[in-house]
This record gives structure tokens, sequence and C-alpha cells, in this order.
């Protein structure tokens, strides 16, 4: 059950770091602004696009990599996996709260749903361990 449980958070996970990754890769202006750390009028520096960009590629990386571990990691990895991505969720959920800029219904779907990927992670964690 515990695999089960986790390995779904990671796949749910993974399709939302992709989908994260191809809004970066193509359009980072319109990202920048539905978090809201830019204002709709502003124009976006190339600098930050160019910024944007990269973390787009790295969120691949995560995105491509979840469902893997998902798949064919073993009990134990998956409890350290799910340590890991709590503390990470927690820490992007904290850091879409403190951006720069204004509040958006954006930056809150992005809270809301961090929110739910650390609870999602230590329910997965409840399960009892079958391996000692």
């Amino acid at each position: 059950m515990l695999t089960r449980r986790i390995a779904l958070v990671l796949r749910v996970g993974a399709i939302i770091f992709g989908v994260s990754a191809l809004a970066l890769l193509v359009e980072p202006a319109f990202f920048l602004k539905f978090l809201g750390i830019v204002s709709q009028s502003d124009q976006v520096p190339s600098e930050l696009n160019w910024a944007m960009r990269m973390i787009g590629l790295v969120l691949i990386i995560v995105a491509a990599m979840m469902p893997v571990v998902a798949a064919f990691a073993s009990e134990r990895v998956l409890r350290q996996v799910a340590v890991v991505m709590t503390l990470v969720s927690s820490a992007l959920s904290l850091l879409t709260v403190s951006a720069p800029g204004r509040w958006t219904i954006g930056r809150s779907v992005y809270v809301v749903v961090g929110g739910i990927f650390v609870f999602g992670y230590i329910y997965g964690l409840q399960g009892r361990r079958r391996n000692h």
C-alpha cells in the first residue's frame, strides 16, 4: 500500500512539474505574470526569461525521473524519496508565498498544489513498512 501511495503522488507530481516545465520553456513571461512576480504590463527582461527557461529544463529532468522512481524503486527508496519530496514541496510552497510581486490566483493555486503534495507525501509515508 505504501508503495502505491507514494508512487501515485510521484506520478501526479511528475505531470505537474512537466506542465510547469513546458510553460517555462515556451512562455516564461506568462509564467512570471501568472505567479505575480512581474505585473501584466511589465516587460520581462531577457535575462529573467533565460533563467526561467533554465529552470524549465531542470524541471524536465525532475519530471522524467519521478515516474521512473515510482516504477522501479524499492519501498525503502520510495520512503526516502517521499521524505525528501515532503521537504522540497514545503520549501517550494514557502518560496512561492514569499516571492516578490503581488498576490495572484496563479500564486494561490501553486501554494495550494504544493500543500496538497506535502500532505500527499505525508499520507504516503503512513503505510506500514514491510521490510525491517
